[in-house]
Parts: structure tokens; sequence; C-alpha cells
């Protein structure tokens, strides 16, 4: 009996679906969407700080990182740079293996940064970018696994190499 409720069940929430409209469902999902972000933010900031905001190529600056929380242990933070005119999303999700959908060709338009655990809260990295223009440094997640969509601004730092 229960098994005969099934059709007439999906057939009233299709209904539903279709008299709630598009535009609707689109508010809906953002409505979702803003709740769920301060949730990824509840564990503190993230600062990236940069030696020199305006290096040269090829020359090594420091790149500090502080977070608002203990990172555990047995984790650690991400810093991926990304090359002059290439988009953030495609390069930090080839790098991370987090988006199947993600297309960038590495190291070329980006690579991952080693940053070194120097605290509780703190992380440092000595960074050579290889080529003139307009980088951006971006810190995916408060967490090695994943990336927010989109990360913070604060998260990802803009660096002008010059010749």
């Amino acid at each position: 009996m229960a098994g005969s409720h099934a059709p007439l069940i999906a057939r009233n929430l299709g209904g539903t679906l279709a008299r709630i409209g598009p535009m609707r469902l689109i508010a809906i999902g953002l409505c979702v969407a803003a709740m769920a972000a301060p949730a990824a933010l509840a564990k503190g900031g993230i600062a990236v700080k940069p030696g020199d905001g305006t290096p040269g190529v090829g020359q090594p600056f420091t790149v500090y990182v502080r977070t608002g929380y203990v990172v555990p242990a047995d984790d650690w933070v991400r810093l991926i740079a990304v090359a002059p005119g290439k988009d953030w999303y495609d390069v930090v999700g080839t790098v991370t293996g987090d988006s199947a959908r993600a297309r960038a060709n590495v190291p070329h338009d980006g690579f991952e940064i080693e940053l070194t655990r120097t605290g509780q809260h703190t992380w440092r990295a000595v960074v050579r970018l290889p080529r003139v223009g307009r980088w951006r440094l971006v810190v995916p997640n408060g967490t090695h696994a994943g990336f927010m969509v989109p990360p913070p601004s604060a998260w990802m730092p803009w660096i002008r190499v010059h010749a």
C-alpha cells in the first residue's frame, strides 16, 4: 500500500516545483549557500601576508600565513600561485584535484607552493615567481582538502612581479 502512494507523491512534488518557478528555486539556492558560507568560515580567519608585494622575476620573497585557529598536527594549509591572466578556479581545481571541470596547464598556469609550519597558527613559504605580471596567491581552504568558491579575498592577495 505504501508503494502505491509513491507515484502520487512524485507527481505532487513535480507540480510543486513547477509552481515554485526557476527564479524562486535560484533564490532558495542562494539562501542555502548564504547559510553554509558562515559555517565554512566559522573556524576563524586566515591572513596571507607577502613580505614583498613587488618582487622581481625569480627573486625569492617570503609569504606568511596566519590562521585564526589551530590547524591539527595531521592537517595542513595549502598555498597556490596563479599566473597572470589565468583563472584561479581552473588552477586551484587542477592543483588540488578537487574539480573535474578545472583545466590548467600546471606549472605554467600556476603551481602549489610548499608551506612550512612555524607555529600552531603560523606558516611560512619562500616563493619565486617565474614571469612578469600580476600573480595571485591563493589559500583555497582552511585545510588541505578541497577549496571554497570563491575563497575570501583576504586569502587571495595579488603580487606584481617586475623584470
